[in-house]
């Protein structure tokens, strides 16, 4: 070989190597939850990862990142191996302030009350002016379903309780949002979007539509708003307003929406504290034409109880504050109301209780990390179902203890 092309090629496999050598790693995650649900015993879940994880650049503009693993699930009382792609995407730079990402990418709807996670597809992002407009079109069918969590029709369900199934329900999903900070002079930012999903599953897969719990499929779409505003230097105020429009298999088109506002006080000092207020209200089913808001995949409400928004209020303050460089806690506590007397669901619910208090919870955490690459979270809280009227007298009390632990390498 010439000597050369030899010594040339071997400098090139030296830089890929320390190139390499610099982008890439394994994440360990495990977390352990105990906790009653709607039993009066305590229910043991343990999800153990492995996550490797791969980075490099795309030339001077762009960049790839490719992470997957497998989990070890104990749930039920009965071990799980499942293995997962995770993020695992190829992004580019345009030179004008534009940007592409194409693959299995983390999104999220301007509110943050309609989708919330990993999605394949592409997102594009433009500066207009001083705006900035963002795009996506994804497909959700290969994604996992235990961690995609898209439940909107009982198919979907019936899908997510079989253990024969993989994969998340078929739905293709579009998002188009605009940011424009500055409004009025002020240093307040207006998000406004359109979000929608479209159901692809096979009418053939799912139950006829007279028969009960299935042969349903649901498309809708989302318009929304949301305006955030810092004041008087220590507060932030935000206000968030969606309204939605629902096409289910053998009803009419119906309509939804859901509420979202808060304020936090970030009083100065040492403490790097945080004081919040925050309330959120959903559409229950009224009538022909009013239906329970439905968001694309399950976002958790509160710590303890954590449903999903559809048919429900709540109120929630949370404190939280940085006790050391390495250590901060929080403190919550939330209240549930429900909007409608049937779409939320629980095996203790008085079923002749016509009242909207459901009950109250507090929870508390607290997050150690002694260094970058290494975090602890122990959490722990309880529902009372007794502060309200929903549940049945003799409902247990629900409680729920969490360690999350990530190790990165």
């Amino acid at each position: 070989m010439n000597k050369k092309l030899f010594l040339s090629i071997a400098a090139a496999l030296l830089c890929a190597w320390t190139a390499f050598s610099q982008d890439y790693g394994l994440t360990l995650r495990s977390l352990l939850v105990l906790s009653n649900g709607d039993k009066p015993y305590g229910n043991f879940d343990y999800t153990g990862s492995a996550v490797p994880w791969f980075s490099a650049p795309l030339g001077t503009q762009g960049d790839l990142y490719l992470s997957g693993g497998i989990s070890a699930v104990y749930s039920d009382s009965e071990w799980k191996a499942v293995p997962e792609v995770y993020r695992f995407e190829a992004s580019y730079r345009f030179g004008s302030g534009m940007s592409l990402e194409a693959g299995r990418l983390s999104y999220r709807d301007p509110l943050n009350m309609v989708m919330n996670g990993l999605f394949d597809g592409i997102a594009f992002n433009a500066g207009l002016g001083n705006t900035r407009l963002s795009a996506g079109a994804f497909y959700t069918g290969l994604l996992y379903k235990k961690t995609a969590y898209i439940t909107m029709s009982p198919g979907d369900y019936d899908d997510y309780s079989d253990q024969d199934v993989y994969f998340a329900s078929r739905r293709l999903v579009f998002s188009l949002a605009w940011e424009i900070p500055d409004l009025f002079d002020t240093e307040g930012i207006l998000n406004l979007g359109l979000t929608g999903q479209f159901d692809l599953n096979d009418p053939e897969d799912l139950l006829p539509a007279d028969e009960i719990d299935g042969g349903v499929k649901i498309h809708s779409q989302y318009a929304s708003a949301k305006f955030t505003l810092p004041f008087l230097n220590y507060f932030n105020a935000e206000l968030k307003a969606l309204l939605g429009i629902t096409e289910e298999t053998g009803l009419d088109p119906g309509l939804c929406f859901a509420f979202s506002g808060g304020a936090a006080w970030l009083p100065p000092g040492a403490l790097n504290d945080r004081l919040s207020l925050n309330a959120a209200l959903s559409s229950g089913a009224r009538g022909s034409t009013a239906r329970a808001f439905l968001s694309i995949n399950t976002i958790g409400q509160g710590k303890v109880l954590r449903p999903k928004l559809s048919g429900l209020a709540l109120v929630e303050g949370a404190y939280n504050a940085r006790l050391h460089q390495s250590l901060s806690a929080e403190v919550s506590a939330a209240y549930f109301f429900r909007t409608d007397t049937h779409t939320y669901g629980d095996s203790e619910l008085d079923k002749t209780s016509l009242s909207p208090l459901l009950g109250g919870e507090v929870y508390g955490s607290l997050n150690w990390a002694p260094v970058s690459d290494i975090s602890f979270i122990l959490g722990g809280g309880a529902f009372f179902p007794q502060l309200g009227k929903s549940f049945a007298t003799d409902a247990s009390l629900r409680w729920r203890v969490s360690l999350e632990t990530t190790l990165s390498f």
